[in-house]
């Protein structure tokens, strides 16, 4: 079995100001020596063009909006239902006088992100980007409010070693209250299952394997990134332009911090 230094490269977005995050994860983080500060310091020197298509990386406004509306209905009731409703708006926003908004009017409003949150965007970009060129076959995106679980990193290391490095994108972290519904496929022995769709959880904690990495700065460097979406809502218009169905974990390596009350704030 290789150890988790050859395998996994580490990318943290850290809000500078923010220290008693950096000193908690310094002492929680594994002992390799891939392991990277992304702060906001350092996303603002490198270049990243936005876009304001209508289009997201080549994805209608029709199709992230179902996505969205999967994970909002999911909340209340099976993934499977949720899914086979959100196939039947997309279907009746061709008919209906409402048209696309009928299915994308969470998406309608196209105003320019709070500068705390694009920051946050530019700084994932950041690490996309640098994350495609690692030497690693895997990479994990983390904020610096992920607080990780005791076995986190010994599980971690069984599970690459099992992986076949190609087409992964697992969702790690827990919150927004986004969980395994009844209707989801059964989990593995390290918590893993497929939601058989591309909706993302929370950024707090995502899993790459590299191919993936490098196809989505293929696809950021071709068609730009929208600045009026938040990066949960970016990985998942990339997850579904790479045909890349999402793993979620249940229960997940990483909580939330600024959700559990680690930390006092989740804004910047």
């Amino acid at each position: 079995m290789e150890p988790l230094e050859k395998l996994l490269e580490i990318f943290i977005i850290h809000y500078t100001p923010l220290r008693n995050r950096r000193e908690f994860l310094e002492r929680n983080l594994p002992e390799i020596p891939a392991i990277n500060w992304v702060t906001e310091d350092l996303a603002e020197i490198m270049p990243l063009e936005f876009s304001d298509s209508r289009k997201v990386f080549g994805v209608s406004p029709r199709l992230i909006g179902m996505d969205l509306g999967i994970n909002s209905r999911s909340l209340t009731r099976s993934r499977r239902i949720a899914k086979l409703e959100g196939y039947q708006l997309l279907i009746a926003s061709y008919l209906h006088e409402r048209g696309e908004s009928l299915v994308a009017s969470q998406i309608q409003a196209r105003t320019q992100l709070p500068k705390g949150i694009l920051d946050n965007l530019k700084q994932h970009a950041l690490a996309i980007y640098k994350g495609a060129k690692s030497k690693k076959p895997f990479i994990l995106i983390v904020e610096d409010d992920a607080s990780p679980s005791k076995n986190t990193w010994l599980q971690m290391e069984e599970y690459l070693n099992l992986s076949d490095h190609k087409r992964l994108l697992a969702f790690l972290g827990s919150g927004a209250d986004l969980t395994r519904t009844s209707s989801d496929r059964s989990i593995d022995k390290f918590g893993f299952f497929s939601t058989g769709t591309y909706c993302s959880r929370t950024a707090v904690a995502t899993l790459y394997s590299r191919d993936v990495l490098e196809k989505a700065q293929q696809l950021i460097s071709k068609y730009g990134t929208p600045d009026w979406m938040p990066i949960d809502y970016v990985i998942q218009a990339l997850a579904r332009k790479m045909r890349v169905k999402t793993i979620w974990q249940d229960p997940p390596w990483f909580e939330q911090g600024s959700e559990t009350g680690l930390f006092k704030s989740s804004l910047r």
